[in-house]
């Protein structure tokens, strides 16, 4: 079934331990993720997600059962995800070491069944625990890990390496209970999050190598690629439905668009920026420093010189990896895992206003991974001592890792130092601005809050969220005037938005313009008719006043 590798790895019979080698891994990842669970929850997405989302905080109920696959909440549909999550409350309440180590226990899980699906794809135990702990370890992976509202980058890599294994043991001998064993597993990584709608593509990847099972000429071994492309016909299906669920839950919840009032993007930038992200996170995989929770899209930073040279890097390495085809597969496997992976995040469809985010690299980098691995490990083989070398260099390039990954984790304990390092690493960050001043005006800190949002303000003038969040602060310090203005501001930006409507008819309530309320009363009516009707219910009281 696979190409076992034909060459000796490395002096010793260590690798040839399995067992122990999957007991490193674990016990590795283990110990350096520890310091994630002294952390607690963080106030961007968490709350959506668990900590005052009403259905989640009761924990597994039918109720919630429905609702986890009915509903569109924070834009989003993946009820595998919401009943992780509720049932994370239901042994640990809102106890945030609890949910963190669920997270962690995925993460191990996932190295340990990437390094039995390479094992068992190519027969080298070495290479495959050196991925495997590149996969673990590696600093870009901590937000996945670190931020419970991200369950569903672990969980669904779980189902993920699962649905391999499971087209391993298919390929081994075709059966229908065997392939529907895949599919099973397809549709639950689906429902844990859609990024495995790429799969059925890696699964034509591993066709390729190391299965062997294509055949690239006419005649020859293997199976033409039309019926390799029938064979995976179902699955596309399970996938391109799951697609079309999601975009109509990112639509529904407005992520796709300017959320949070960051910029929407015209196509031509948007697509110009994925292009940018391609080279960008090689970049971050080999200097991962500055690593934050949010990097804003800049459009004037989308410049035809960069979009171009990232057009001629991801030309050239595929042409390379092309040239490559037959002496070394590899380079192809890898390098087309990373571009097909990234695809569906990479920003071609705009969600959300991040450039790009560090949890996006999860699974893509898996395939850079092997590349380096397996490209080292054929450097090393030329020379008597190249074999030892490479251990060597490959433990203390984990080693760096590890204690970036530490020191990564432990930004992540309290939203305080993970905006303030969002800071440090990208200074015109105007959505850190906005949550610290937020942090700051909970502790009456006014002034210093409201430094931060006149920042975060300056550097994106087009956030409706940003001016309600302002208009809180001018409030509590008296400033009735700026404050009416900021909500005005906010109305403007976002006319379809109740809350802004909601608080700016309170507002000229309160400076004494019933009329102006009114006027706000019926906006709201068409948009949400509870707070149209308690608004309405304080214009008729101060009415009678």
């Amino acid at each position: 079934m696979a190409q076992r590798e034909s060459a000796p790895e490395t002096p010793g019979a260590w690798y040839r331990r399995l067992p122990l080698v999957l007991a490193i891994i674990a016990l590795v990842t283990a110990a350096v993720y520890l310091p994630v669970l002294q952390n607690g929850f963080v106030d961007y997405d968490d709350p959506d997600y668990v900590t005052v989302n009403p259905m989640v905080r009761q924990g597994l109920t039918l109720k919630g059962l429905a609702w986890a696959f009915t509903a569109f909440h924070a834009g989003n549909w993946h009820p595998l995800t919401w009943l992780s999550h509720m049932l994370d409350i239901q042994l640990f309440d809102l106890a945030a070491s609890g949910h963190h180590a669920v997270s962690l226990l995925f993460h191990i899980a996932n190295a340990l069944l990437l390094c039995l699906v390479l094992r068992a794809l190519t027969g080298s135990t070495v290479r495959s625990a050196f991925v495997a702990l590149l996969f673990a370890l590696h600093p870009l992976h901590v937000e996945s890990v670190a931020w419970v509202a991200e369950r569903k980058d672990v969980l669904s890599t779980f189902f993920w390496l699962a649905t391999m294994l499971a087209y391993l043991w298919y390929v081994a001998k075709p059966s229908l209970k065997r392939y529907l064993a895949v599919a099973l597993l397809l549709a639950l990584g689906l429902l844990a999050k859609q990024m495995l709608v790429t799969l059925p593509v890696v699964l034509l990847l591993l066709d390729f190598w190391p299965l062997g099972r294509l055949r690239l000429k006419d005649a020859g071994e293997g199976i033409p690629l039309p019926k390799l492309l029938l064979e995976k016909a179902p699955l596309l299906g399970i996938a391109g439905a799951a697609a079309a669920v999601t975009i109509l839950a990112q639509s529904a919840g407005g992520a796709i668009a300017a959320r949070h009032g960051g910029y929407a993007g015209s196509v031509l930038v948007n697509w110009g920026n994925a292009l940018i992200a391609y080279p960008r996170y090689l970049i971050k995989m080999v200097w991962p420093l500055d690593l934050a929770i949010f990097y804003p899209l800049n459009p004037g930073s989308v410049t035809a010189v960069k979009v171009a040279g990232a057009a001629v890097v991801i030309a050239a390495l595929t042409a390379g990896a092309l040239w490559q085809l037959r002496r070394r597969p590899y380079l192809a496997f890898g390098w087309f895992w990373y571009l097909v992976t990234l695809l569906p995040v990479a920003g071609f469809i705009k969600v959300g206003s991040q450039a790009i985010a560090d949890r996006y690299t999860y699974v893509p980098l898996i395939g850079i991974f092997v590349v380096l691995v397996w490209g080292i490990a054929e450097i090393a083989g030329r020379w008597t001592r190249g074999p030892q070398a490479a251990v060597a260099a490959g433990v203390a390039v984990l080693a760096l890792c590890s204690a970036l990954t530490v020191t990564q984790i432990g930004y992540w304990r309290t939203p305080y130092q993970l905006y303030d390092h969002a800071l440090q690493a990208v200074p015109d960050n105007w959505l850190a601005h906005n949550n610290m001043a937020i942090l700051q005006a909970q502790q009456y800190r006014f002034d210093e809050a409201t430094r931060h949002f006149q920042e975060s303000l300056r550097i994106n003038p087009d956030q409706a969220e940003g001016y309600l969040n302002y208009a809180n602060v001018l409030q509590a310090t008296g400033q009735t005037g700026p404050a009416l203005q900021a909500l005005q501001e906010s109305v403007r930006l976002n006319p379809s938005g109740a809350q802004g409507h909601f608080r700016l008819g309170y507002a000229y309530l309160i400076a004494g313009n019933p009329d102006l309320a009114y006027r706000e009363y019926e906006q709201l009516q068409q948009l949400d008719q509870v707070q149209a009707r308690s608004l309405l219910d304080s214009i008729r009281m101060a009415g009678r006043r």
